[in-house]
């Protein structure tokens, strides 16, 4: 299954949903569309896995969302 995502240099395209993960934590992509149609903002929204690291510096992405 392929995933919408935005990447950080603000280029849109679809990965591979075994991918996801990866991008994330590399900070390669700045939010992604759930399944459910629901939109993420990577280090804003709650992302499976990625609890207790909360970013305390200033916002440093552009405002790109699909939603």
């Amino acid at each position: 299954m392929k995933i919408p995502v935005v990447f950080a240099d603000e280029r849109r395209g679809l990965v591979k949903a075994e991918e996801l993960q990866e991008l994330i934590e590399q900070a390669a992509i700045v939010s992604f569309l759930r399944s459910d149609g629901e939109c993420v903002q990577v280090g804003v929204d709650s992302v499976r896995g990625m609890g207790g690291r909360t970013y305390r510096g200033p916002e440093r992405r552009g405002n790109v969302l699909f939603c």
